[in-house]
């Protein structure tokens, strides 16, 4: 027997135009999170590059005022090196762009993460003179 499409009640289903309005209603809510997201880990990668540069700058710092003439890479493992020794490994997605030796009072350490504002180009720099700054390359 078949039971008539008045008594059926709830087992119906949704009707077109309820479905449009929660895929609208979706659809606005992706509109407004998505750039919040993505402004967030754009500052979330500034974020790693700044404190990359001023822990390794701290460190750089640290070995001079030891007597030496510290030299800085990244070796394969993405670790800092400073003189040989393992410092600290690096954040993901940053990139170590380049170490300028010189004395005490001249050394400048310059990082990049392509993912950020402040640290995408040319980078942020921890120097001797001026500390950490952003969007700044090593003279």
């Amino acid at each position: 027997m078949t039971v008539p499409t008045s008594r059926r009640g709830s087992d119906a289903g949704f009707t077109l135009p309820e479905l449009l309005v929660v895929i609208v209603i979706v659809a606005i809510l992706a509109a407004i999170a998505i750039p919040l997201y993505l402004d967030h880990t754009r500052k979330a990668n500034d974020a790693a590059a700044q404190s990359d540069a001023m822990n390794l700058g701290t460190m750089v710092r640290a070995a001079y005022d030891e007597g030496g003439s510290p030299t800085v890479t990244l070796n394969g493992d993405r670790r800092y090196v400073i003189d040989g020794e393992v410092a600290f490994g690096a954040s993901p997605g940053v990139e170590f762009v380049t170490f300028t030796g010189g004395d005490i009072e001249s050394w400048c350490v310059q990082l990049r993460h392509p993912g950020g504002e402040a640290a995408a180009s040319p980078g942020v720099r921890f120097d001797a003179q001026n500390g950490y700054v952003e969007q700044a390359a090593c003279p």
